[in-house]
């Protein structure tokens, strides 16, 4: 049986780049997906969830609308920092839900120069009406000059964690 190490070209031209890539693709795979989505199906506002499709135990049809939930994307530069913020958000009602994803690597341009960067990802699920008083308070309460605070909405999902979502975070102030 051969021994595979870092001189071994397989591993190092084919599998850890794989195993590298594999939380990167994996997140631009859900954005990809779910803007292709939301995109295909934005004039329709309503979706009726069933109970088959989502695997919930309800024996009636729920209703969603597509959108009244979203998720934000903030970078941080490291889990302290993601967690303070994270437990803010939620005490604060801004968020019912934040996940903390480490191990990003980040690539991108700043004052005139290219840097590369790790970084904690945090994965906030919130309502749409709230993201502007979220994002405000994620540039107030972050390290970062300038925030990272991008969202996509929610065009469908489990019925009773829609629910509970909605139940956690309360609406805007009208």
């Amino acid at each position: 049986m051969q021994k595979i190490d870092e001189e071994t070209p397989v591993l190092r031209t084919v599998i850890i780049p794989v195993v590298l890539s594999v939380p990167i693709v994996a997140v631009a795979l859900l954005f990809a997906i779910n803007s292709i989505y939301y995109n295909n199906n934005s004039s329709r506002k309503e979706r009726v969830i069933t109970p088959a499709a989502t695997m919930s135990s309800q024996s009636q049809t729920s209703k969603y609308e597509a959108g009244l939930h979203s998720i934000a994307y903030v970078t941080t530069p490291n889990d302290t920092s993601a967690k303070e913020l994270a437990h803010k958000l939620v005490e604060r009602k801004l968020a019912a839900c934040v996940n903390i994803i480490p191990g990003l690597t980040s690539i991108y341009e700043w004052e005139g120069k290219i840097n590369e960067d790790h970084e904690v990802l945090l994965m906030i699920k919130t309502r749409t009406e709230r993201v502007d008083e979220l994002s405000k308070f994620v540039r107030e309460n972050h390290p970062y000059s300038v925030a990272e605070v991008i969202t996509v909405p929610i065009a469908n999902g489990n019925p009773p964690y829609l629910d509970w979502l909605s139940r956690t975070v309360p609406e805007g102030k009208k």
